[in-house]
């Protein structure tokens, strides 16, 4: 059985395996959904929740978007996977990675930033993680800047030899994880947040390189008309797109649009982020992290023992 540093092999059906080998890539199996967030409670929230706070310790509406995909992903962990090999792997990690520009202007220089999260996560803890992340990507030297300075120095054809070997290795299910546990393409959603620089989100395709099999734009704020569903009349709301690619092989859509219907609720309405969720040990078993294996194989043999008596 084919093992991954960073995944567990998943069991699926020979009709779901057949896609596979018709969707060959990420790029051959992409589907693309557009939501749009209203802002209205969000801002209230805001506004409230950093009443009497620091400005160090004030929560963003960008911290809320990453805390909702967190909660989102533990609630609905089919997302957090992956096809390698002609596989289904389930990551074995919540990892979020993003863009951050050192400077907003348009030649300002850009960098990745990859945050591990944990399921148990909730607005103050992603506050504090995130607020230290930035500000190591963008004042210090974060590990994917290094790695970026130190690969880059080397000439051409060893580069593209390097590009080779991580796609090779990672598709026969033998990841470079040295390596790739610092390459933002090996997440479990890319994040690209085009409002803070004032640009509309746009359909953006999954990268060939690596595993990461959700991609996520985020608009910038402006107003639309939205029906009052209480009232039925149209209100002039603050609102914000999100358009998100997925690679369909990893969870059909009556699955994945539930998931993104949770994320939108969860930005809108974010009280429930305020406290860390209350996950089964069934819940938290689904998501298949490695942090919380031991405990999860433990269970396994209760449950096995439990059977044969």
């Amino acid at each position: 059985m084919p093992r991954r540093p960073d995944a567990e092999l998943v069991k699926t059906t020979k009709f779901h395996e057949f896609e596979f080998l018709i969707m060959r890539k990420k790029t051959d199996s992409e589907i693309h959904f557009k939501t749009q967030i209203d802002l209205t409670h969000t801002f209230k929230f805001l506004e409230e929740y950093n009443k009497n706070r620091d400005d160090k310790d004030k929560l963003t509406l960008f911290q809320i978007y990453l805390a909702a995909a967190v909660r989102a992903i533990a609630l609905r962990p089919k997302i957090n996977r992956f096809v390698s090999g002609r596989r289904l792997w389930q990551r074995n990690q919540i990892i979020l990675s993003f863009v951050v520009k050192k400077d907003k202007i348009e030649g300002g220089e850009e960098i990745n930033a990859m945050i591990e999260f944990d399921p148990f996560d909730n607005l103050e803890t992603v506050q504090k993680i995130v607020a230290s992340k930035l500000y190591e990507a963008r004042y210090g030297e974060n590990q994917n800047e290094k790695d970026v300075k130190f690969w880059g120095a080397f000439p051409r054809f060893l580069i593209n030899f390097i590009f080779w070997l991580l796609r090779w290795t990672d598709e026969h299910n033998m990841p470079i994880y040295s390596l790739t546990k610092d390459i933002p393409m090996w997440s479990t959603a890319f994040l690209a947040h085009l409002g803070s620089i004032n640009i509309d989100a746009v359909y953006h395709h999954l990268f060939g390189l690596g595993t990461t099999g959700v991609l996520i734009t985020i608009g910038k704020i402006h107003k639309a008309q939205v029906i009052n569903e209480e009232t039925e009349k149209v209100d002039i709301r603050d609102v914000m797109e999100l358009k998100i690619c997925i690679d369909d092989r990893i969870t059909p859509g009556s699955y994945s649009g539930p998931t993104i219907d949770l994320l939108k609720e969860l930005i809108e309405h974010p009280e429930p982020l305020i406290n860390p969720p209350k996950l089964t040990d069934e819940q938290l078993d689904k998501l298949m992290l490695k942090k919380y294996k031991k405990e999860r194989k433990e269970r396994e043999k209760i449950r096995r023992k439990e059977k044969k008596s």
